[in-house]
C-alpha cells in the first residue's frame, strides 16, 4: 500500500498541470493565435489612415505607433485573462480545486503564467508587423527593456482582469467592463497622435494617463533612450499590481 508522501504531487507539478491546461485551452479555442493577429490587424487600421497625415512634417509614424499596438495588445491579454478566469468560475473548477488538495494560490498562479505568454505572443505580434513596416529597435538594452516593461504593465492589467472575471463568473460582463476602459484611454492618449491634436481642455489627461506615459517610454526605449516617462510607468504599474494584487488576497481569503 502506497503511503501519502508516495501519491502526494508537489506544487509545482500542481503549477505545471493548472497552466498547462490554461494554455491548451488558449490554442483549442483560437485564442493565442488571436494574440498574435490582433496587433497587426490594429497596427494596419490605424497606420494606413493616419501615415500620409503624421509623417507631413516629416518622420516615420510605424516607430510612433508601434509601442502603443503593444500596449494595446497587454490590453486585449487582460481582457482574455478576464474571459478565462470567468468561464473556470463558471464550469466550477475553482470550487472543486478547493475540494482538493490544491495550495489557494496556485489556480490564480496557474493562470497567469499562461496569461504571460498569452502576452509574450501579443508582443510578438506587434513587433513583427511593426518590423515588416519599418519599425526598428536602437540598442540591445533598452529592447530588453522595452519587452519586460510591456510583459509587466500586461501583467499588472492581467492580475486585475482575472480577479474581475472570477468574481463575476460571467465572460460577457468582464468583456463589456474592460472593453470601454481600454478603447477610452487607447483613443485619448498620445500612443496615435500627439497631444496638440486634441482639443486643449483634455490635453493634460491625455499627456498623463497610463497609457501615453507607456507608450512614450516604449517609444523611448524602442530609440535607445531612458526617457522620464520610464520612471512613471513604473510607478503606474506597481501602484495597479499592488491595488489588484491586494483584491486578491482579500478576495481569495474570505473563499478559504
Amino acid at each position: 500500500m502506497n503511503s501519502e508522501a508516495e501519491w502526494r504531487v508537489s506544487p509545482w507539478q500542481q503549477w505545471a498541470a493548472l497552466s498547462g491546461r490554461t494554455v491548451r485551452a488558449a490554442l483549442r479555442d483560437g485564442d493565442l493565435p488571436f494574440g498574435f493577429l490582433a496587433p497587426m490587424i490594429f497596427f494596419v487600421c490605424f497606420y494606413v489612415p493616419l501615415r500620409h497625415s503624421m509623417e507631413a512634417g516629416g518622420g516615420g509614424y510605424v516607430q510612433y505607433l508601434a509601442p502603443v499596438i503593444v500596449v494595446q495588445g497587454m490590453f486585449f491579454t487582460a481582457m482574455s485573462a478576464g474571459d478565462r478566469a470567468a468561464r473556470d468560475t463558471a464550469g466550477g473548477m475553482g470550487t472543486r480545486l478547493r475540494s482538493l488538495p490544491v495550495g489557494s494560490w496556485l489556480p490564480t498562479a496557474a493562470r497567469m503564467s499562461a496569461n504571460v505568454l498569452r502576452g509574450v505572443v501579443a508582443v510578438a505580434g506587434a513587433l513583427v508587423i511593426g518590423t515588416i513596416f519599418g519599425f526598428r529597435f536602437h540598442g540591445t538594452g533598452a529592447a530588453i527593456v522595452f519587452v519586460l516593461l510591456a510583459l509587466a504593465f500586461g501583467l499588472a492589467l492581467v492580475i486585475g482582469a482575472d480577479l474581475l472575471g472570477a468574481i463575476t463568473g460571467d465572460p460577457g460582463t468582464g468583456a463589456s467592463v474592460l472593453l470601454i476602459p481600454q478603447l477610452l484611454l487607447v483613443m485619448l492618449s498620445t500612443g496615435l497622435v500627439p497631444a496638440e491634436g486634441f482639443p486643449g481642455w483634455i490635453q493634460p489627461f491625455v499627456r498623463n494617463q497610463p497609457v501615453s506615459q507607456a507608450a512614450a517610454a516604449l517609444r523611448a526605449l524602442a530609440d535607445g533612450r531612458f526617457a522620464a516617462e520610464l520612471p512613471i510607468t513604473v510607478a503606474w504599474i506597481a501602484g495597479l499590481a499592488v491595488v489588484f494584487g491586494a483584491a486578491v488576497v482579500l478576495v481569495e481569503g474570505r473563499r478559504k
